[in-house]
């Protein structure tokens, strides 16, 4: 009787690599290029912090398409509901009462990822195709399925009424 091989799950990774095609494998393998920077300030003139906006290839004519990296490097020490709070009040400003009221749980639920940080620490919002995750140093901390989330939320930063113009302006190249 013939012995049946047994593919385990390294093999079964392996194989697949094999067979996938040469460079990345999927966009999210690619490495990220600093598209903009802008300054992150606080009551206007502050300097708190800098952001950048991240694109596998910068040169698009919509900077706000996803795959992108928004990252906020900070100066200085800032408590997590702070950004928890500053979040859900941009958010209710940039959007429709019913949009707002249809997703203000799932906002709440995702901002109460938000922790303490500390100079050098760094937030960032990674924007794919289904969805959007928050990450701190790198390290994932909360995720939420659904573009039109992660648009919403990206309008702290880019709706009618930011966080800040002229960080917009900046992070846009407008």
């Amino acid at each position: 009787m013939a012995k049946r091989a047994r593919l385990t799950p390294a093999a079964l990774l392996l194989a697949a690599a094999a067979t996938a095609a040469p460079g990345y494998a999927n966009a999210s393998d690619q490495p990220w290029q600093v598209c903009t920077r802008s300054d992150v300030k606080a009551l206007r003139f502050i300097t708190v912090g800098e952001a950048t906006l991240s694109r596998h290839d910068c040169q698009t004519d919509d900077l706000q398409s996803p795959p992108l990296r928004l990252t906020f490097r900070y100066f200085r020490d800032v408590p997590g509901d702070a950004f928890a709070k500053a979040a859900l009040n941009f958010l209710e400003k940039n959007l429709q009462a019913t949009e707002f009221n249809r997703y203000q749980d799932r906002f709440q639920a995702f901002n109460s990822h938000y922790q303490n940080i500390s100079d050098g620490d760094a937030y960032s919002l990674i924007y794919r195709e289904d969805g959007l995750t928050l990450a701190l140093n790198n390290q994932p901390l909360a995720s939420e399925t659904g573009a039109t989330f992660a648009r919403y939320y990206l309008r702290i930063w880019f709706g009618e009424t930011p966080y800040s113009q002229s960080l917009k302006e900046n992070l846009l190249d407008q």
